[in-house]
């Protein structure tokens, strides 16, 4: 039923924790994409910001587990751990200071609009 649907089911772990069989991450191959992108980005928009690389287990990597890219296509039942960037590689960034001073702004509007 999901091979004829067109969709794939991807399955989050966290570092140091177990897999999370019970709520798969479903992707279509019609609408976004089975990438590890499409992946990050039905999970959180900021997590594709940050980051770094992924970990992937499954039928789509050669062994288990195998670092990846965004552009990483992924096959059904695999299991997904994104690593996102540390701080300090985050302040290395060249765009850095307009992300930081973009979301005070965002703050401060958002203050602001409590106060009247």
């Amino acid at each position: 039923m999901w091979d004829y649907m067109g969709l794939t089911r991807v399955y989050t772990k966290r570092r140091g924790e177990a897999p999370q069989f019970e709520e798969p991450v479903v992707l279509g191959s019609e609408r976004k994409g089975v990438s590890v992108q499409s992946a990050c980005m039905s999970i959180s928009k900021d997590m594709l910001d940050n980051f770094n690389y992924a970990l992937v287990w499954g039928t789509s990597t050669k062994y288990n587990p195998q670092r990846v890219g965004k552009e990483h296509m992924l096959q059904d039942e695999d299991v997904l751990q994104v690593i996102v960037k540390t701080a300090n590689q985050q302040k290395r960034d060249k765009n850095y200071n307009q992300k930081v001073q973009a979301y005070f702004d965002k703050y401060k509007k958002k203050k602001k609009a409590l106060k009247t």
